[in-house]
């Protein structure tokens, strides 16, 4: 009776070990899915902004530069002030 007692005990502890585990599994490749996504819209906008700032240093016009990087004029014309 005992043995049984004890190996149910065992049994619960498990299965709770495992759900935690699971769920923490879940939350981690979750977490990794929402940096990744947020550190590669960083990257795509700093690149716009790179491409920004050397068709302004080469005198483009800025209407072109927003039409040709999806940056607002606001923007473009922050990389000014830098």
């Amino acid at each position: 009776m005992y043995e049984d007692s004890v190996n149910a005990y065992r049994d619960i502890v498990n299965a709770i070990r495992t759900a935690e585990k699971k769920k923490f599994d879940e939350g981690h490749a979750e977490g990794m899915a929402e940096g990744m996504a947020k550190g590669k819209a960083e990257g795509e906008k700093e690149a716009k902004e790179k491409i920004a700032a050397s068709l302004l240093s080469l005198g483009v016009p800025l209407e072109t530069i927003v039409q040709a990087s999806g940056l607002s004029e606001e923007d473009i014309k922050n990389l000014r002030i830098k």
